[in-house]
């Protein structure tokens, strides 16, 4: 009798473990930079509320993981709209290889980015860069259409500039450390612009925001926008009204993933809004009651649905 009961209960015990098992989600993520700690406060937040799991699969590069979400081997996926946009249509950085099962799930928050140069630069407008060295990437990195967004804001091409070839923005950020470039790209208020202001001092180059210079960098860096931050915004860099680049964040996912799992994945980030803000400084500016905004990109009908419950939905 008692074998009979042990036996009854380590069944249980296997189905139990087989159910959680199979309820387990990947988050396509990077192991290195923003994207990484991103998707790990993500995923945190999302096993915590949802009835299931996520785990970051974290590879090398967006681009890695891009396809294995568009083939159903991942569920979900993390990046910038620019990069989902070009991956999306097959345009821009992935020319020719259009992933179109991805579906956007959320927006989550502003992604600033800007040129900074060293506060005692003659360089006091992107105009300025005439002839500077600049850091430049490979064709169709990241860091490449950037540059050249940035650029064309200012009705100029990389022709116009000494370009500095650096293989990512690690090394990117480490030439301008050691004084090999005259401006460096970063992200408004990350540490790393931090310590070179605490070394060296540094200075935001402010973009035109006009609509014809704002589209000149859509060219470039598609559902890009513009924000103005003052002095008292209190980022050292930024000592008077200041135009920087913005794109935002995304969570997307298979189109294949249940309705049920990215309403649950939605549901949980809504409800665990306070500890994505608490995530650390990249999730500066997100709100749950804009994570079903128009960015150009089809949503998934489980997002859909959550939006729309919560009257967020706009058709």
């Amino acid at each position: 009798m008692r074998m009979s009961m042990f036996i009854g209960a380590a069944l249980v015990l296997v189905a139990i473990a087989g159910s959680a098992a199979a309820q387990v989600a990947a988050l396509g993520s990077t192991a290195r930079g923003g994207t990484s700690q991103v998707g790990r406060t993500l995923a945190a937040a999302i096993s915590e509320a949802a009835p299931f799991q996520m785990r970051p699969q974290e590879l090398a590069n967006t681009a890695d993981y891009i396809p294995l979400v568009n083939a159903g081997e991942i569920e979900f996926g993390i990046s910038n709209i620019v990069q989902l946009t070009y991956a999306v249509n097959g345009t821009g950085m992935s020319e020719g290889r259009p992933n179109p099962n991805l579906k956007m799930v959320a927006r989550l928050m502003p992604f600033r980015n800007a040129y900074i140069v060293r506060r005692d630069s003659d360089i006091q407008s992107i105009t300025d860069l005439k002839g500077k060295r600049v850091p430049v990437f490979a064709d169709r990195a990241l860091g490449d259409y950037v540059t050249k967004g940035y650029l064309a804001n200012a009705e100029m091409t990389l022709d116009d500039v000494e370009g500095v070839a650096v293989p990512n923005f690690p090394r990117m950020w480490a030439s301008f450390q050691e004084g090999s470039t005259d401006v460096t790209i970063v992200v408004v208020g990350a540490g790393n612009s931090r310590e070179f202001d605490a070394t060296f001092g540094i200075r935001y180059l402010s973009l035109d925001d006009s609509e014809v210079a704002i589209d000149r960098m859509r060219q470039f860096l598609p559902q890009t926008y513009s924000q103005t931050l003052g002095a008292d915004a209190n980022i050292p860099g930024i000592v008077t009204d200041t135009n920087v680049n913005v794109f935002d964040y995304t969570l997307w996912a298979n189109a294949e993933v249940s309705d049920d799992m990215v309403y649950q994945a939605v549901a949980a980030l809504w409800e665990k809004e306070s500890d994505l803000l608490a995530g650390g400084p990249f999730w500066r500016g997100f709100t749950k009651e804009q994570m079903g905004m128009d960015v150009g990109v089809e949503y998934h009908p489980g997002a859909i649905k959550f939006f729309r419950e919560k009257g967020v939905w706009t058709e």
